[in-house]
């Protein structure tokens, strides 16, 4: 009797120390597994002459905080989300990064936290109007034909018009920012999703933690992209050059002095 009752106690106590074994031994992995993440983008960022930083010394979360993906499938309790693994580079005169985004998301009763690699590019030239840019899919086909909801469509490229959906309260401004350069650059080599505001663009494949090889490739593919924003910054600038000249030519065929 005295040998049965003390098994009845100890029979709680293996349990609650099996438990804490697995939650231990589940966060040794989780620790051991974000470890060796960290090295390995390290040395994707050395590859790539970019810095690293493991933590958000650049304070992104808050500079983000204004895009779909940074206050998406979040409660008011669980809403800040989380940068790390940092890499930073330039293009040109345009600021560059690719880095972890971690944000906690509702799973039937309990939470889980979703990781994906995000692209974002920084240019204080820019003036991008508000666009999100993703795939079509056949639900936003069945929202236009019933009228329900309508994206912009460039008939000159039915095929990037097919391929996309792309969304902008200033619709004249997007379609002067996708020039058709872009717009082909995009139909043949699609990123994913793209999300612009004001000097800032982001890019990324929702809720997908990329391995080293795609993350190199996705940065690289996405740096084509602000090349291309970079290009149709310097033809803005050389036609407002010759409007000036042309407008100086013009003030001394009048007969005015040119300053």
């Amino acid at each position: 009797m005295v040998f049965a009752s003390i098994f009845q106690l100890l029979i709680p106590l293996v349990s609650i120390s099996l438990g804490m074994g697995l939650a231990f031994g589940l966060l040794w992995h989780k620790r051991k597994e974000a470890a060796a993440r960290t090295l390995a983008l390290e040395n994707l960022a050395q590859d790539l002459d970019l810095t690293f930083s493991a933590k958000d010394t650049f304070g992104l979360a808050q500079q983000l905080h204004g895009f779909d993906l940074f206050k998406r499938e979040r409660s008011r309790w669980f809403n800040k989300g989380k940068v790390t693994n940092v890499m930073r580079g330039r293009v040109g005169e345009t600021e560059v990064y690719l880095f972890d985004y971690s944000y906690s998301v509702q799973a039937g009763k309990s939470r889980k936290v979703v990781t994906q690699t995000v692209f974002f590019a920084n240019d204080k030239q820019w003036f991008l109007p508000n666009f999100h840019l993703k795939p079509e899919r056949w639900w936003h086909k069945l929202q236009a034909k019933l009228g329900i909801d309508k994206d912009i469509n460039f008939e000159e490229n039915p095929d990037f018009s097919e391929k996309f959906w792309l969304k902008s309260d200033f619709e004249g401004l997007v379609r002067e920012q996708f020039t058709p350069a872009l717009q082909g650059f995009l139909s043949e080599r699609p990123p994913a999703q793209l999300e612009g505001s004001n000097y800032y663009l982001i890019g990324y494949k929702p809720r997908r933690k990329m391995e080293v090889m795609e993350a190199r490739f996705f940065f690289q593919h996405c740096c084509e992209i602000v090349q291309l924003l970079q290009e149709k910054g310097k033809l803005e600038l050389l036609d407002l050059a010759e409007l000036k000249k042309e407008t100086v030519v013009l003030e001394n065929g009048d007969g005015l002095e040119q300053s």
